[in-house]
């Protein structure tokens, strides 16, 4: 997905009312130059269905971010997420 507003819509439009989620960050490291920077976490995302949770989709990701300054602040300028491994079924979160 490229873009914030499609990846906002897209996700929101998927999850809302529909999932429960919970997300646990590990191990970041990030490497600065000058006003940019680059991110890398591993990121543990369990998601359940709220009308049955019996099925759910556990997920451990590798996020690779790069970042921008903004001021006094660090924007993203691109999120790349690589599924390392999942258990339970994605596709009853996610859809096919």
């Amino acid at each position: 997905m490229f873009g914030r507003d499609t990846i906002v819509a897209t996700i929101l439009g998927m999850f809302s009312g529909r999932v429960d989620t919970t997300h646990q960050v590990t191990d970041p490291r990030i490497a600065v130059d000058g006003d940019t920077a680059r991110l890398t976490a591993l990121i543990e995302a369990q998601h359940l269905l709220t009308a049955d949770r019996s099925k759910n989709a556990l997920l451990k990701n590798l996020y690779d971010v790069g970042l921008v300054r903004d001021g006094d602040r660090w924007g993203m300028r691109r999120v790349g997420i690589d599924c390392l491994w999942f258990t339970g079924d994605p596709t009853a979160v996610f859809g096919r």
